[in-house]
């Protein structure tokens, strides 16, 4: 094998590694749904009226929310756009409350902010344990 066909294959072998993590091949840890929002995979779950964002990094390692703060935009019974505060709550997590009613699956737009501003948004459609 030539040195460029080396280096060809080398390439393949990174791409093949780097794209799984990008693509979300893998289960939500916490029972939720993974969604990228700007540099950070974040990870939304519904149980009862607590809506909860975990954030991880591009490695999977936890980041520390503790300067972060969300907003999601959830669709509420009747087409009704509400506006749930996600503030920080431990480790990587960030968590507001729902308290209002909705129809079948939980319809949510994050918007993620850092110290540094915008990370990005993140649109989730699940199911909620209620």
């Amino acid at each position: 094998m030539t040195r460029w066909h080396a280096g060809l294959a080398a390439l393949g072998l990174i791409a093949g590694l780097t794209v799984p993590a990008l693509a979300h091949d893998h289960p939500a840890a916490n029972g939720g749904q993974i969604k990228q929002i700007g540099p950070y995979e974040a990870e939304l779950v519904v149980k009862g009226a607590e809506m909860t964002l975990h954030i991880v990094d591009e490695r999977d390692r936890k980041v520390d929310a503790g300067a972060f703060t969300a907003t999601a935009t959830v669709l509420a019974r009747g087409n009704e756009q509400k506006l749930v505060e996600l503030k920080p709550s431990g480790e990587n997590r960030l968590s507001g409350r729902i308290d209002f009613p909705v129809d079948g699956k939980v319809r949510a737009t994050v918007s993620l902010r850092t110290p540094a501003g915008e990370a990005g948004k993140g649109r989730y459609s699940l199911d909620a344990t209620r």
